[in-house]
């Protein structure tokens, strides 16, 4: 266990090009609804309206999944390549985004064919924009700052999702839930009026500055949630399809469905904003095993639940395992790549892998709940082992250096 890194003088302080915080979270609450419409509602319209099978359900997860990695790790060089060719900033590349997610969401207006378009479209789109979006909150900013820039970050955005959850609920009794999508149609416009206020490009990260604040452990703690945020969405693109039919299971009205299954993340953003204010937990493995632990407990209560009060209780605990390692993650990810869009891409990429193994998973199980509960298992197992190895490799480097004084030597910005 390795001590926090030492704060800089100007931690508490952004560059004065850095975007307004205000700005960029005003456009990541709106279009994080639709992020939450996507990977947490579709599930349900497609269940519900068009009657989809378990196995319909995974299938479509896995084709958003897919197109998701593709274009989140392409993300950097799709910035890059119309700033080359076209003069496009950043800004500029944003609102190509949003006019294409407009344009997408009136697919939903075609029944059940539009829908499943519109769904990868939007999947397409979210991996286009958050890297840049994730780009503009960090760059600027370090250490204390940057934690809190984060966390403000990620409790909107986690919200916003829980929030969608909500707004669909009385869409769901209706006789077109799939019209839910058109929301990104004023989402999209909103998003770009915002833009104005953005600078043309994220604000320079000074490297010697990100040096500062990154202390000797974070590059292993970044290779080891490499391995985790993947093992931890895995378990949540498994039970955004399933969970309509763990709760129809257990005849809980449809009503309450979408409002029940926003518990976890409602328990996620607390925990952020928890993560957010405190100290005490970067650079420790410990917070990285407490996350696994809950993350895995909290699903395996949820799947196998003879009751709602213990799906309840299982999506409570899932939600604060799931903060944890989001949480940590991205900051890592973020001190030691310098806050570059890349950075942000390789992150994105890595959740969409999760999003692909998962639903693969829960299709080799067949849909059984037992069975998928070992699936996921032996997935997160699997998963876990080369985690261990970024922990063993970080105790024996610590071992293999002599104690100093002072503020740790700055790591290479490459983990």
């Amino acid at each position: 266990m390795t001590a926090p890194a030492p704060e800089h003088p100007r931690a508490d302080s952004a560059a004065p090009q850095a975007a307004p915080l205000w700005a960029i979270l005003a456009v990541t609450w709106v279009n994080s609804l639709g992020s939450g419409i996507l990977w947490s509602g579709i599930p349900f319209v497609t269940a519900d309206q068009y009657g989809f099978t378990e196995r319909q359900n995974l299938a479509l997860a896995i084709a958003e999944s897919v197109i998701y990695v593709a274009v989140a790790l392409a993300s950097g060089r799709m910035v890059r390549w119309p700033g080359v060719r076209m003069g496009l900033t950043p800004r500029g590349w944003l609102a190509l985004v949003f006019a294409l997610q407009a344009a997408g969401s009136l697919l939903a207006l075609a029944g059940l064919a539009g829908v499943i378009a519109a769904a990868c479209i939007i999947s397409a789109i979210g991996a286009a924009l958050w890297p840049v979006m994730e780009s503009y909150v960090s760059s600027g900013r370090h250490g204390g700052a940057m934690r809190r820039a984060l966390g403000s970050f990620n409790v909107t955005w986690m919200s916003a999702t829980g929030a969608a959850l909500l707004v669909m609920a009385p869409l769901m009794a209706s006789d077109r839930p799939g019209l839910v999508l058109l929301v990104l149609l004023p989402v999209s416009l909103a998003s770009i009026a915002l833009l104005r206020w953005f600078p043309p490009a994220p604000a320079p990260h000074a490297h010697a500055d990100a040096h500062a604040h990154v202390a000797p452990s974070y590059p292993h703690l970044l290779r080891a949630t490499r391995f985790i945020i993947p093992v931890s969405y895995v378990f949540i693109s498994v039970l955004g399809p399933l969970l309509p039919y763990i709760l129809r299971d257990l005849q809980l009205d449809t009503g309450w469905q979408t409002p029940l299954a926003s518990t976890w993340m409602f328990a996620r953003m607390g925990t952020v904003v928890v993560l957010a204010l405190a100290s005490f937990w970067h650079g420790r493995w410990g917070a990285l095993a407490l996350g696994v632990a809950l993350l895995a407990g909290g699903f395996a209560a949820i799947v196998l639940a003879p009751s709602v009060p213990m799906v309840l209780a299982g999506l409570a605990c899932f939600g604060v395992g799931h903060g944890i390692l989001y949480y940590a993650s991205l900051y890592y990810a973020m001190a030691v790549g310098s806050a570059d869009v890349d950075a942000g891409g390789t992150f994105e990429a890595l959740i969409g892998v999760g999003y692909v193994i998962g639903p693969l998973a829960g299709m080799a199980a067949g849909g059984a709940q037992a069975g998928l509960v070992g699936a996921v298992w032996a997935v997160a197992a699997a998963g876990a082992v080369p985690a261990v190895g970024a922990w063993l490799r970080w105790r024996a480097v610590r071992g293999s250096v002599p104690a100093r004084h002072g503020p740790p030597t700055p790591p290479s910005h490459r983990p």
